[in-house]
């Protein structure tokens, strides 16, 4: 009985995978075919003069591997099996190394490990990156596509910063030189933030920027540095000592500058905050006003009222002091030389008096008792 296809592809894979000298097996070539997935997941080809071998890298091994590019010469240790459902047979990396001078990825993690326990990447040392700058200085190729990037964005999304261009020479021998020589000279420019960036490229195409000297050249420029380095997977010792890390040119340029259309947005909407509140200033300042008319109001009818009160009683006063309603009760006034007489004894026999009624007067003359 022949066998289908899924026992016997299974049956290789058994083979493949319980041999012990296909598992933990190392092996040498260069890197093509090469795919970063969106999963985490490496997916490469190692290949010679002769043969060719597939190889995938999962995402837990890959986080702990060097970057690899097309070309590289890397020597990998993984175990080999067998994919089902194309019947191709593959090597799972668990370790990666890159062969050349020296191993860099070992490199950069020394060196990174002595500079952290050195306290330059403490983040209490990082600097605060202007809200508003009005010059920045950019450190990068003059001709590269970094420079391009960022000036388009920097024009886009606040054109009142102006910006200054410090040439460096990004790859090659005199890359960290000339990358701290530009450091030194950033804050001669007047500027007030530095863009420290450059395109994307293999470890050793961006080893500059994990020199020594170039990160204690970004801890001693008094101007904070934005980086924008390689890719968004890129990272080199100088983001670690930047004040600010970006994943790119351009996205360095738009953490260095606010977005204009933000701006005027944020402004307009601080306009209307403003408004609304002089507005309710005004109405509250109204209300005051009411509360005291009122209150001046009835104070004054109070006022008027206690007043009134106080002529009403003067008149009745008056009234009661009116000579004329005294004598419409009967009762009569003596007067003696025009003067109002109140005691018999100003008056003597003989005298010439005046009486005053409410209907006239008669005068008489006093006769002995």
């Amino acid at each position: 009985m022949p066998y289908s296809v899924s026992e016997l592809t299974f049956y290789l894979k058994h083979l493949i995978e319980e041999d012990p000298a296909l598992q933990g097996v190392q092996v040498a070539g260069e890197v093509s075919n090469l795919t970063y997935h969106g999963s985490g997941h490496v997916y490469f080809t190692l290949k010679d003069a002769e043969a060719q071998l597939s190889c995938v890298m999962f995402r837990a091994n890959a986080l702990a591997a060097p970057k690899l590019q097309a070309g590289d010469r890397i020597t990998v240790t993984g175990d080999m099996s067998l994919y089902a459902p194309r019947g191709n047979y593959q090597l799972m990396v668990r370790q990666v190394q890159k062969q050349g001078l020296g191993d860099l990825s070992q490199q950069f993690l020394a060196l990174k490990e002595r500079l952290l326990k050195e306290g330059l990447f403490d983040p209490a040392r990082k600097r605060p990156v202007p809200r508003f700058p009005r010059r920045i200085a950019i450190i990068t190729s003059p001709t590269g596509a970094a420079i391009r990037d960022i000036l388009q964005t920097l024009r886009r999304r606040y054109p009142a910063v102006e910006a200054v261009l410090l040439p460096a020479v990004v790859q090659g021998a005199e890359g960290a030189a000339s990358i701290v020589r530009c450091l030194a000279e950033a804050p001669r420019t007047g500027a007030d933030t530095v863009i420290l960036a450059r395109g994307g490229g293999s470890l050793e195409d961006l080893w500059n920027f994990n020199e020594e000297a170039v990160a204690r050249a970004i801890r001693a420029c008094p101007l904070p540095v934005i980086t924008g380095i390689g890719h968004e997977t890129d990272t080199t010792i100088a983001d670690f000592a930047a004040d600010l890390r970006a994943s790119t040119p351009t996205a360095a340029a738009e953490h260095a500058v606010p977005e204009r259309e933000a701006l005027l947005a944020a402004l307009a909407e601080a306009e209307r905050q403003c408004r609304r509140s002089l507005q309710y200033f005004i109405d509250f300042k109204r209300q005051v006003l009411d509360d005291y008319s009122n209150r001046l109001q009835q104070a004054a009818m109070q006022d008027f009222r206690r007043r009134r009160h106080e002529l009403d009683l003067l008149e009745a006063r008056l009234r009661a002091m009116d000579l004329t309603v005294l004598l419409r009760q009967g009762f009569t006034l003596t007067l003696k030389d025009g003067e109002i007489q109140r005691s018999a004894e100003g008056i003597r026999p003989g005298d010439a008096i005046e009486t005053v009624f409410a209907d006239g007067r008669r005068r008489s003359t006093v006769e002995p008792d």
